[in-house]
C-alpha cells in the first residue's frame, strides 16, 4: 500500500530487536495512536494483504514472508541435493549466467559465507514481531472491543507472531544447546528503549510460542476466521504450525514426553478432509504449488522476481543457452526415486538432449521447469512458497507414529502417502530403516521447498556435508557434520554490539577473497 499508517510510538519498537539503526530514523507518515478495533484490523489488514497477496509486500518484512527468496537460495546451497561441486567444473553455474554476474556471488552461497542474508532473515522477523507486539498492547487497551473482534484480531497477531519467532528459532538457535535460543521480548511502550534481552532457553522460547498458537487455537475454535479478512487465524494452519513446533521440539533439548503425542494430535487435525485435495500427478503439483489450483489448502507466496530460483537451480531458458544450465543432482537424491513416481517427471531431465548430449547424465540432471511456477509447461521459476503443505503434515503424523512405538501405522500412512505418488508399497520395514525411510519421504517430498531440508539435516543430525571446492584459484575444503556451527546462522554484528547481553553464535567468520 502506498499510504501506510504508523502508530505514533511503534517507530520506536523495531530498533530493539533488529539491530538497525535505520528503524529508529524513520519519519512518521499519516501518524495517528490507535484508538479503536478498526484502527488495529486496518494496520493488521494491510500486512496480511503481502501474507496472502503474492508478489505484494507486507507492510512490514519482505516480499514472500514465509521464506523470502534469498533465503531459500541460501538454504538450498547450505543443503545436499544439488551437486554443486560437480556444477562447478564444467562451468554450468557461470557460463551465460544471467543470475549472479560475479564469482563472489557463488562462492558466499557455497562456502556459507551469506551472512546478508543471515541478517535480512534476522531483520525481516523480528521486525514482524515488533510490529504485531504494538498492535497486541494497543488492542488491550482500546474499550468497547466486540468478544467476535477480539478472537480475530488477536487470534491473527498471536498465530503471525508464533510463525516468526518459531522460524528465528529455527534458524539461530543452536539446536543441542538448551541455554542458545533467541531473545523475545513481548511489550512495547515507553518502557521499550533500553531494554536489552538476553537469549531465551530453548524451553523459555517453545514456552512462548506454543502460548500464543494454544490462544489462537483457543479463538479460532470459539469464533470463525472473518471473511476476506484473515490470514494465518485458520483451525487447518493453526494446528499445522503446532504440529511443527512440537515436532521440532521433539527432538530438542526442550523435548518432553508428550510432543509426538502433540504432533500426531495436531496433524490429524491439519488433514482433516484433506485427501482429495492432494495432487497426485507432476502437472497437478505444478500447478498446486504454482498458486494455480484453488481447491489447495495453502497460502501461497510468490516473489515479484522472474526466475528468482534460477541462481542456485538453473535456468528456465537454459534451452535457450542462457545459463546457468543443466545443475546436476546428487547421486544420492537421485537414487532414491522408483521409476514410477511422478516426481521424477517435476525433478529429472530424463532427455539427454537436454542434458547437452552428455552420456550418462540423463535423469540425474534437474528439469529445467522445477521449481516451478504453475505455468502450464512448468518452465518459470517465480519463487513460490505454499505455507502449511499437506504433504507436510503428512510426514509430521507419519513420524509422530513411529515415534510413538506404532510402527505398522507408520508404514500404513507412508504407503497412503506413497500411493499419492505412485511411488510403490514398501514392506517389512521397522526401527531405523523405517525411520531413515521417513526421513527420505521428507527428502524426496520436498525438493526446492524453502528451508526444509536444511532443516531435517539440522534436526536429525545424520550426515556430513563435504565441499572440496575452487574459488578464485583457491581450494576451499570445507566439512559440515552433524551438529555443525553452521547450523545455527549467524546473529547479525550490529545486534551484538548493540546488545551486550546477547550471546552470538560461534564459529562464524567472514571469508575474504
Amino acid at each position: 500500500m502506498k499510504h501506510k499508517i504508523v502508530i505514533t510510538y511503534l517507530i520506536l519498537v523495531f530498533g530493539l530487536l533488529t539491530g538497525c539503526k535505520k528503524f529508529l530514523d524513520l519519519p512518521p507518515k499519516n501518524q495517528r495512536t490507535v484508538t479503536t478495533a478498526t484502527d488495529v484490523k486496518s494496520l493488521l489488514g494491510a500486512y496480511l494483504r503481502g501474507v496472502v497477496t503474492i508478489r505484494i509486500k507486507p507492510l512490514y518484512g519482505q516480499i514472500v514472508p514465509a521464506c523470502p527468496t534469498a533465503a531459500t537460495l541460501m538454504f538450498a546451497a547450505y543443503s545436499d541435493d544439488l551437486d554443486v561441486v560437480a556444477a562447478l567444473r564444467p562451468g554450468y553455474l557461470f557460463s551465460g549466467n544471467f543470475y549472479i554476474s560475479t564469482e563472489a556471488g557463488y562462492a558466499d552461497l557455497l562456502l556459507w559465507n551469506q551472512q546478508a542474508t543471515s541478517t535480512m532473515l534476522w531483520s525481516h522477523h523480528y521486525e514482524i514481531v515488533g510490529f504485531l507486539n504494538s498492535l497486541i498492547d494497543q488492542l488491550g487497551t482500546i474499550p468497547s472491543v466486540s468478544n467476535t473482534e477480539r478472537d480475530q484480531l488477536l487470534g491473527e497477531m498471536y498465530a503471525n507472531r508464533a510463525y516468526s519467532l518459531f522460524k528465528l528459532l529455527q534458524y539461530y538457535g543452536i539446536y543441542n544447546n538448551a541455554d542458545m535460543g533467541i531473545p523475545i521480548y513481548l511489550h512495547t511502550g515507553e518502557g521499550v528503549l533500553g531494554i536489552k534481552p538476553k537469549r531465551e532457553t530453548h524451553a523459555g522460547a517453545y514456552k512462548i510460542i506454543l502460548e500464543d498458537l494454544n490462544k489462537a487455537l483457543e479463538m479460532v475454535n470459539r469464533t470463525r476466521p472473518a471473511t476476506g479478512f484473515s490470514a494465518l487465524y485458520n483451525k487447518r494452519y493453526i494446528n499445522h504450525l503446532l504440529a511443527q513446533v512440537y515436532w521440532y521440539k521433539a527432538e530438542s533439548p526442550a523435548k518432553e514426553a508428550s510432543d509426538y503425542a502433540q504432533v500426531k494430535t495436531h496433524s490429524l487435525a491439519a488433514l482433516e478432509a484433506v485427501d482429495a485435495l492432494i495432487p497426485t500427478t507432476a502437472l497437478g503439483r505444478i500447478n498446486a504449488y504454482g498458486g494455480k489450483d484453488p481447491n489447495y489448502p495453502v497460502i501461497f507466496q510468490q516473489s515479484n522476481s522472474q526466475g528468482a530460483y534460477g541462481a542456485i537451480y538453473g535456468s528456465e531458458f537454459e534451452y535457450l543457452g542462457i545459463g546457468p544450465i543443466n545443475i546436476p543432482l546428487n547421486a544420492d537424491f537421485a537414487a532414491l526415486f522408483t521409476s514410477t513416481d511422478i516426481r521424477v517427471e517435476n525433478y529429472f531431465n530424463t532427455n539427454p538432449s537436454r542434458a547437452g548430449g552428455k552420456v550418462g547424465t540423463a535423469g540425474k540432471i534437474l528439469n529445467w521447469g522445477w521449481p516451478a511456477d504453475g505455468t502450464v509447461d512448468g518452465t518459470n521459476k517465480s519463487g513460490q512458497v505454499c505455507m502449511f503443505k499437506p504433504e507436510e503434515a503428512y510426514m509430521l503424523l507419519i513420524e509422530a507414529q513411529y515415534r510413538l512405538g506404532a510402527e505398522g501405522d507408520a508404514l500404513i500412512t507412508l504407503n497412503k502417502f506413497r500411493a499419492f505418488r505412485n511411488a510403490g508399497i514398501l514392506t517389512g520395514l521397522s526401527g531405523t530403516v523405517l525411520l531413515q525411510e521417513i526421513i527420505n519421504e521428507r527428502r524426496r517430498e520436498f525438493f526446492g521447498d524453502t528451508d526444509k531440508r536444511w532443516l531435517d539435516l539440522k534436526r536429525y543430525a545424520n550426515k556430513t556435508i563435504t565441499r572440496n571446492i575452487t574459488f578464485f584459484n583457491k581450494q576451499y575444503n570445507i566439512t559440515v557434520p552433524p551438529n555443525d556451527y553452521r547450523y545455527a546462522l549467524p546473529i547479525p554484528l550490529v545486534e551484538i554490539q548493540e546488545n551486550r547481553n546477547i550471546v552470538p553464535n560461534p564459529g562464524w567468520g567472514l571469508i575474504e577473497y
